[in-house]
């Protein structure tokens, strides 16, 4: 039987969508930030469809996690997967391919600026087994994004996540979608808590975030995004940097403008792990909300395992057992289009 959804409009909700796409310790590393939309969400429903469970994904950059998703039932189409955006976003040209319907305006705001850009609802949007049905959708350019990976046709957001449990493994390149709760009994590591920042007063739209600290000259405790699309460790505050005697760097947000960031190598202990990381940063006192102080990039992990059902993560967890599916694994879709660049 077909659902019919209601859409309705709210001046008082907002989406966010925060991550960091490109850092780098060149003339100028790329910082996508912070998106926020003004639409009440539209009722969706979230299916699990059979196929394997484990999707191969093109590791871009050394960072960028490039997914194969369909969007109404057309493609597969490239997109960069961003658990550090509140909101799932594709391509204006995409939009207008699928023929999308503007249901609302939302604005982008970057460290340097804010422009309003189109909300739309997709009917069916599908990575692997995973099927989110009425799913909010931003629409717009992405020419940040397509200096990373010319192929990429949108960015998969938390909300097309958010009922999702699954374990993005680096080291083989794989994402392994956890339906039945199999992979997480089958790995050992301690459960650290993930934290839900709300966007607005809708708590169906969030970020992920995770306690931890780095070393400067002492401890300082941080409230870090979970971050899928940042390079680099991103701080915004509270760690010297900028006119310190520290190397320097641009960070640039989508529409081109820049903004001065230290480069400073710290340690940053999560889940009592210390490791020391390339950090850029920035000087301004807060950038993801009032209780975020930076972006913790995904990459600097061999593997992770996220549970939005279970809000908990699992940092660099040890294989206890075979789970049932490693070896069912999808076979990346040929691309009609121009060969793919820059790292795949």
């Amino acid at each position: 039987m077909k659902r019919n959804s209601h859409i309705a409009f709210s001046a008082g909700d907002k989406f966010r969508r925060f991550s960091c796409a490109r850092c780098c310790s060149g003339p100028i590393a790329c910082l996508l930030v912070l998106i926020m939309a003004l639409l009440l969400a539209t009722p969706r429903s979230f299916a699990v469809a059979p196929g394997p469970g484990s999707i191969p994904f093109r590791f871009v950059h050394g960072f960028a996690v490039v997914v194969p998703v369909s969007v109404n039932g057309q493609g597969p189409y490239d997109f960069m997967l961003d658990t550090g955006s509140t909101i799932t976003t594709l391509d204006s040209g995409l939009g207008q391919q699928l023929g999308l319907a503007t249901q609302g305006m939302g604005t982008v705001t970057t460290l340097t600026q804010s422009a309003p850009a189109p909300l739309a609802v997709a009917s069916r949007v599908a990575i692997g087994p995973v099927t989110e049905e009425n799913l909010v959708v931003m629409i717009r350019d992405l020419n940040g994004l397509h200096q990373i990976a010319p192929t990429a046709r949108g960015v998969l957001g938390q909300n097309a996540l958010d009922h999702t449990d699954f374990l993005l493994d680096y080291k083989h390149k794989l994402i392994q979608f956890d339906i039945d709760g199999e992979i997480g009994r089958s790995l050992g590591g301690r459960h650290v808590p993930l934290h839900r920042e709300t966007v607005g007063n809708n708590s169906q739209y969030a970020n992920l975030s995770v306690h931890g600290s780095v070393n400067d000259n002492g401890v300082r405790e941080m409230e870090l995004l979970l971050d899928s699309g940042s390079a680099s460790l991103v701080l915004f505050a509270g760690v010297d940097s900028v006119g310190s005697g520290y190397a320097e760097s641009f960070v640039a947000d989508t529409a081109g403008h820049h903004l001065l960031a230290g480069i400073r190598d710290l340690q940053l202990v999560i889940d009592g792990k210390s490791r020391e990381v390339p950090t850029h940063v920035l000087s301004m006192k807060k950038g993801g909300g009032p209780k975020i102080d930076g972006l913790l990039p995904t990459a600097i992990f061999s593997r992770i395992y996220i549970s939005n059902r279970g809000g908990f993560a699992m940092f660099e967890p040890k294989q206890l057992k075979s789970s049932a599916l490693s070896g069912a694994v999808a076979s990346l879709p040929s691309q009609g289009t121009a060969a793919h660049g820059g790292g795949f």
